[in-house]
């Protein structure tokens, strides 16, 4: 690797940990002493999404043309650039952008923001055709990829739990760190928001999505979920050793880790062998909206999300999963808290400092959070969900969302 791909990488890894003005800072000197087209693109384009995350908007659309200008091929700055003329109001623009290069060669994700932007016009089906066609590339990303094995597991849980457990189980060693507060919930149900509101306590440290419970899952080996009533105390310690080891790089010292990965719903029984002081959070969204969100988001591929890959699987994928954790939850007798995502957006800060309170933090540290009013857009897309939408609205009543 020669000096400047190396300065480049430390570039991207503080990007990607969140340290965004060092990040700038790499990225600027990059691009006063590299003569290296494909570098400086790539700086430019990772530039542009710093000034957008910080709504310099004008910034931002200059850097990512600069990077195009200098490479026509550079997708992450086309993708760039149209997601700022989106942002600016003028997702024509972005359509325009997108629609100037050949669609049958685009990537997943710029066929996503090409629907994107197409939504924001307000022309719902052409928006569908593009999320439907996204889908359909990122399927062929990886072809190995093993469906059966969510099906699998969650047929072994909801076989393991399927009444009140009746089994006496080992006795639990008492916790050296804090345990972990807990956020679960379908995707795109708010966990990303709920998640980001608590991290701007200083007592608190966010996890978006970091697998550390599968960590602490392969630790046991084959004891996870049929014979976790007869862990040992060592085994519990060696889970949780993993567990926090898979967290290192998002734990700051002395902060309780909020770990926000959705399908941790399914490791309810896991997490109550591991960290029975725990607060679990599952947050909330009208299963309609939910699953179109889903589905129009382009996830990278693999043994979870390809469920998501077509709209009916999507909607499968929200029930049986939303099913089984309730399953677990019952049978368990465990306190999972649900939150509405209209709750918590609504009031922030009162919904931080109750989850402080709870944890025994300070409750009156204040948040820089408005109030904010989700839109749902499932509405306009009830020509395409009809299928699904009577199981979907039978949900809905049972999650406190009357069908209007």
């Amino acid at each position: 690797m020669t000096y400047l791909e190396d300065t480049l990488a430390h570039g991207l890894a503080r990007h990607k940990s969140g340290q965004l003005a060092e990040a700038r800072t790499v990225y600027e000197a990059l691009l006063s002493h590299s003569h290296n087209v494909r570098i400086n693109g790539i700086a430019l384009s990772r530039l542009a999404d710093l000034h957008m995350r910080e709504a310099r908007l004008g910034e931002a659309r200059e850097a990512a043309h600069r990077a195009i200008r200098l490479d026509k091929n550079n997708g992450s700055a086309l993708l760039k650039a149209a997601q700022i003329e989106r942002t600016a109001g003028n997702a024509e623009g972005g359509i325009k952008l997108i629609t100037s290069r050949s669609t049958h060669q685009l990537p997943p994700l710029l066929i996503e923001e090409l629907g994107l932007c197409w939504q924001a016009t307000g022309e719902y089906r052409k928006a569908f055709l593009c999320f439907k066609e996204a889908k359909r590339r990122i399927s062929f990303t990886d072809l190995d990829v093993d469906r059966h094995i969510l099906t699998r597991y969650m047929e072994t849980l909801a076989k393991r739990f399927s009444g009140p457990e009746r089994i006496p189980w080992t006795a639990t060693p008492p916790m050296a760190n804090p345990s972990p507060v807990f956020l679960i919930g379908f995707n795109e149900s708010g966990l990303s928001e709920l998640g980001q509101m608590l991290d701007l306590h200083p007592g608190f440290s966010l996890a978006p999505e970091v697998p550390a419970m599968d960590s602490a899952r392969q630790t046991l080996g084959s004891k996870d979920p049929e014979h976790l009533h007869t862990l040992a105390p060592a085994e519990i310690e060696n889970a949780r050793a993993s567990y926090f080891k898979a967290m290192e790089e998002w734990a700051s010292p002395g902060t309780i880790i909020v770990d926000a990965l959705p399908f941790n719903g399914l490791a309810l029984a896991l997490i109550h062998r591991l960290f029975p002081e725990s607060i679990i959070l599952r947050c909330v969204r009208h299963p309609c909206e939910a699953v179109l969100r889903t589905f129009c988001k382009t996830y990278a591929f693999n043994a979870i999300t390809c469920h998501f890959d077509r709209l009916e699987r999507t909607a499968t994928a929200i029930m049986a999963t939303t099913a089984v954790s309730r399953q677990i939850e019952d049978a368990l007798g465990m306190q999972v808290h649900s939150i509405r995502i209209e709750d918590f957006l609504a009031e922030p800060q009162a919904t931080v400092s109750a989850i402080a309170q709870g944890v025994g933090l300070d409750p009156e540290f204040t948040i820089p959070t408005p109030p904010m009013s989700p839109v749902d857009l499932w509405p306009h897309y009830r020509a395409e969900m009809s299928r699904w939408l009577p199981s979907l609205f039978e949900m809905a009543d049972q999650l406190g969302y009357p069908e209007k």
